[in-house]
């Protein structure tokens, strides 16, 4: 088959959420899938510049960026001229008019679920395009059950139209014990001795306010490191308290040094409202960070019952969560001693072969035997085949 697949999302320094979903698709891709011949659309200075590539996959650039009305005519003229069997469109970007087949993969709905946050472009474009598309696709990937149920049931896509394949952690994800390293990566961002850790942006769903008022609630004499954009707001909640000086922002983390800091921290912290993963609470375990998360969209599935609950909205429930992550001296050992075999149940060279079994499951027009549960964790049933019509 003759298979492109939108990379343009990926930029330098920008390794987080969907972009690292591309970039270990393709990296995987390069050793598992040897008979098919990939395309792979990039825009200029794309990190997959770096990456050593196989025979059979070359990289495409694209003259209009991700998420552009332009793209709806670029896209469907690269794929004809390709002579493309299949596009593959990592994201919620997809050509309205595609002359091969077409499958996406929906990472979670926040862009519906949640429109108040977004700009009157992005809302008529996930309106008019974006739904138009799903429902078009010969297939809808994503990331966990609790996001094929949103995509099921917001845009009425027959379920077994939609395919789970959970994301994975990356093997570098391990507890750190080097104390040369530590110290380093401890100095270099002036970490303090014992801290809390939260690592998000500052976009409404992700509450960074709501877990400052937790914090400063709590009564923590711990500092609260956060690897956020800085944000006044946040430090005005913190002043209320008279907690000011203990809530940090730190500079921006490079990710080959964040599983130090995981190790680093006394507790790691996500007090996000509405995740389609959440990749970094399952990082933070795999680096032996006990863990305290919102009860709240696919975190409960993805962390089984290895970290510590709050509701996310209840700044009362959430410091209750955190004095229990510091003080529980049982359940921080329960997590410490299982979340790396626990993390290691998600691997992206699963979600890769996954991937490329509906690739060819939909080249034969057939979506039969394509695995619906892609890691077969026990805290979300085990493992259950789909089999597509």
């Amino acid at each position: 088959m003759r298979i492109a697949i939108d990379a343009r999302m990926l930029k330098a320094g920008t390794m987080h959420g969907i972009a690292r979903y591309v970039h270990e698709l393709i990296s995987c891709l390069r050793t598992a899938g040897g008979k098919h011949r990939f395309f792979i659309f990039v825009n200029e200075d794309s990190p997959l510049e770096s990456m050593v590539l196989p025979s059979n996959m070359e990289l495409i650039t694209a003259r209009t960026r991700w998420i552009s009305l332009s793209e709806q005519i670029e896209l469907p003229n690269l794929l004809r001229r390709l002579r493309a069997d299949l596009f593959h469109s990592p994201s919620f970007v997809a050509p309205f008019y595609s002359p091969c087949k077409t499958i996406m993969t929906i990472h979670d709905l926040n862009h519906m679920v949640l429109p108040q946050f977004y700009t009157p472009f992005h809302k008529v474009y996930y309106s008019f395009f974006v739904k138009r598309c799903i429902r078009r696709s010969e297939a809808i990937l994503t990331v966990s059950r609790f996001s094929r149920d949103e995509i099921v049931r917001t845009l009425k896509v027959p379920a077994e139209k939609v395919a789970v394949t959970y994301n994975g952690i990356s093997p570098n994800y391990r507890r750190v014990t080097d104390p040369e390293t530590l110290r380093y990566v401890r100095d270099i961002y002036e970490l303090p001795e014992r801290f809390v850790f939260c690592l998000t942006n500052n976009k409404p769903h992700k509450n960074v306010h709501q877990l400052v008022r937790a914090y400063s609630y709590s009564g923590l004499k711990l500092p609260l490191v956060l690897a956020c954009p800085f944000d006044s707001g946040i430090l005005s909640v913190a002043e209320q308290y008279g907690k000011k000086h203990l809530v940090f922002f730190s500079k921006f983390i490079n990710e080959e040094h964040l599983p130090a800091v995981y190790s680093l921290t006394d507790l790691f912290v996500y007090p996000s409202t509405y995740e389609g993963f959440g990749l970094p609470p399952l990082e933070a375990m795999a680096c032996g960070a006990p863990v305290v998360v919102a009860r709240s969209s696919s975190l409960p599935e993805v962390v089984g019952d290895l970290a510590i609950f709050a509701n996310p909205f209840d700044y009362q429930d959430m410091a209750r969560a955190l004095r229990a992550g510091i003080e529980d001296t049982a359940a921080r050992a329960r997590m410490q001693e299982n979340g790396l075999a626990h993390a290691m149940q998600f691997s992206w060279e699963q979600m890769a072969r996954q991937t490329l079994a509906i690739y060819e499951a939909c080249g034969r027009g057939s979506h039969a035997g394509v695995v619906d549960n892609a890691s077969g964790l026990e805290p979300v049933g085990g493992v259950a085949d789909a089999h597509w019509n």
